[in-house]
Parts: structure tokens; C-alpha cells; sequence
């Protein structure tokens, strides 16, 4: 396997945007077959879809035995120049990562919502002129959800140089996450950073500091 292939084609590109999931089943050798069984999809389908992605260069033949053809990626990390999937394209990767992520981040907080007990804040949204201690919202009801959802954004004014530490140093801290590994039991859970230049006409004149969380955790 190699360490990292460019993809050239918008075909590829777009093969890899849409079935990135399919494709994370064949980090290790394994024929659609077993794929199939683990998706619960029909196995003619899943081999159709292996044979569509080996001929884009994404997955390659690794071997043949008893019968059976076995799949593995054609690296661990595929890079795609950007005008391939230009911003605003449906499969463009923040485009399809932030619709995702939003649908299942909705789906996930009904469930929350439904597991929850008693009364709680909701949403909470707090503005202040300067800085200062704040005071996170406390569940009340709380969740008999194991990994209930949390959301929490913050807006205020930075320098660029201010603006990369923060966003960096959240990152770090999933970097940590990551080199730590996964636990031996529990769900899969996804945590996010996100962070941008907010260009709203509404948000130019705002001078105060804006919290807004929305979270089923229990603050301590």
C-alpha cells in the first residue's frame, strides 16, 4: 500500500467523496463479500462497487483465494487537487463533511432529547462586552445517554495570528485523542472543530462577546 496516491480524475475524486465510508473497510485485505456481511448489503452490490473503485485507482486486487478476491486501498491517505471538486460542489470536502456531520449532529440530539429526564436549559446563549468567567450551563434533567451531543461555539473578534493558535490548539487537542487510540468498548463518536471568518452582515457591528452552547452534558 502505498503511503499517499494524487488523484488526477474528477471521477476519482468524487468516487472518493461519496463512498469514503465503503472504502475505510479495506485498510486490511478483505473481499466485498465479507464487507457485505458486515453493512448488511447484498454482496453482489458491495463487489460491483469494489470492481467500479479498483478501476479509479482507489482500491487495487490484492489477492485471489478459494475463489474470492480480496480488496485493499491503494494508500492510506489519497490527496486531490482542489479544482477537481471546486468550493460549492455537493461532494467539494467541507461541503459534504459539513452535511454529514449536521444531519447526523441533528439525529443524534433528538436522541438525547429523548433520553432525557426532568427540565433542562435548552439552548443557552450569553453576550458580554470584555472577557470574564464564564458560567457554563448546568443540565438539570440530565441524559441516561452514555455520549450525549454538545455543541458549543464562540464568537468574538481576533487576530489572524490569535485566530490560527485557538483553532490549532483545538485541534491539538483532537490530535491527542487520536494518538491515545480508541477505547476496548462504547460507541462511535465523532468530535469536530470548526472555525471561520464570520462574514454576517448582522455579526460586523458587534462589539461583545457571543457563547452559545447546547449540550446534554452534565457541567461540573
Amino acid at each position: 500500500m502505498q503511503s499517499e496516491l494524487t488523484l488526477t480524475t474528477e471521477a476519482a475524486a468524487r468516487a472518493l467523496a461519496q463512498s469514503h465510508s465503503f472504502l475505510g473497510h479495506f485498510l486490511t485485505p478483505r473481499s466485498p463479500s465479507e464487507v457485505a456481511a458486515r453493512l448488511g448489503m447484498a454482496a453482489n452490490l458491495t463487489h460491483h462497487h469494489a470492481r467500479k473503485l479498483e478501476a479509479l485507482g482507489l482500491l487495487r486486487e490484492q489477492r485471489r483465494e478459494a475463489g474470492k478476491v480480496y480488496y485493499q486501498l491503494t494508500a492510506r491517505q489519497f490527496r486531490g487537487a482542489k479544482e477537481l471538486l471546486p468550493p460549492g460542489d455537493p461532494d467539494e470536502n467541507a461541503v459534504r463533511t459539513l452535511r454529514e456531520l449536521s444531519a447526523e449532529f441533528l439525529n443524534a440530539n433528538a436522541r438525547s432529547w429523548s433520553y432525557s429526564s426532568g427540565e433542562d436549559e435548552g439552548t443557552v446563549y450569553g453576550f458580554e462586552s470584555a472577557p470574564h468567567e464564564v458560567e457554563l450551563p448546568r443540565t438539570s434533567g440530565g441524559t441516561d445517554e452514555p455520549q450525549p451531543t454538545h455543541l458549543d461555539a464562540l464568537t468574538l473578534r481576533l487576530t489572524p495570528e490569535r485566530y490560527r493558535k485557538l483553532a490549532l490548539a483545538l485541534s491539538a487537542l483532537l490530535s491527542e485523542a487520536y494518538t491515545q487510540g480508541q477505547s476496548d468498548s462504547g460507541e462511535v463518536c465523532t468530535l469536530a472543530v470548526l472555525g471561520f471568518r464570520d462574514t454576517r452582515s448582522e455579526m460586523q457591528d458587534r462589539r461583545g462577546i457571543a457563547r452559545g452552547t447546547s449540550t446534554f452534558l452534565p457541567w461540573p
